[in-house]
């Protein structure tokens, strides 16, 4: 139950933290701000207490930011464009910083434990895609997958900032979405590629 609800949280909240349709930069995930945020996570890492303290302030700076920000572009659709690109910058920026607090040990476990939580949707990443050796079709493929995941993640918020659903069903339109893109990004490996990526995904988190 605990394991589900962690897994929610990281998957869920990275989709709703941001509210509205973003362009995505693929290698920095909204999964980051949320996973060092988790205790589980924090204790894998083995962070000090003033890594703790710095990236407490990082993410509640980084929040205080997307939550302005996302919430002009849904109130103007006008306003939307350019809140998606300031999401973005914000993402990219926050991962980066995020990452310096961490040493080279806790950044290379760190993204073993984006891969146990987020699975192949993690794939749009290019710096993964190059890991696994992906050629053109693959990374064209994925590329119409994510686009597709955010049309319907999009969608699926538009809904419930409109009051069409509840915060239950969103989650779980969330979560619905994000196994059927990450089956669907799996089926494009190749057997090699899906024993390679299992691999990468290191001792499993204790929760």
């Amino acid at each position: 139950m605990k394991r589900t609800a962690l897994l929610l949280t990281v998957l869920l909240a990275s989709a709703s933290m941001v509210g509205a349709k973003t362009s995505a930069t693929p290698d920095s995930p909204a999964s980051v701000p949320v996973l060092l945020g988790l205790e589980p996570v924090r204790q894998d890492l083995k962070l000090s207490s003033l890594q703790c303290v710095l990236l407490d302030s990082l993410r509640a700076e980084y929040k205080a930011k997307v939550g302005v920000v996302a919430s002009a572009g849904l109130l103007d659709s006008k306003l939307a464009p350019k809140a998606s690109a300031d999401l973005d910058a914000y993402r990219a920026s926050y991962n980066r910083r995020a990452l310096n607090v961490l040493n080279p040990a806790q950044q290379q476990r760190l993204r073993q434990i984006e891969r146990q939580m987020l699975g192949a949707s993690l794939l749009t990443s290019p710096s993964e895609q190059k890991l696994l050796g992906l050629d053109d079709r693959q990374i064209r493929k994925i590329g119409e997958i994510h686009a597709y995941d955010q049309t319907k993640a999009a969608y699926i918020m538009k809904r419930f900032h409109e009051g069409r659903i509840n915060s239950f069903r969103k989650d779980l339109d969330l979560r619905r979405l994000q196994k059927t893109v990450g089956r669907s990004i799996y089926a494009i490996l190749t057997p090699d590629q899906r024993k390679q990526w299992l691999g990468l995904t290191g001792s499993k988190l204790k929760l």
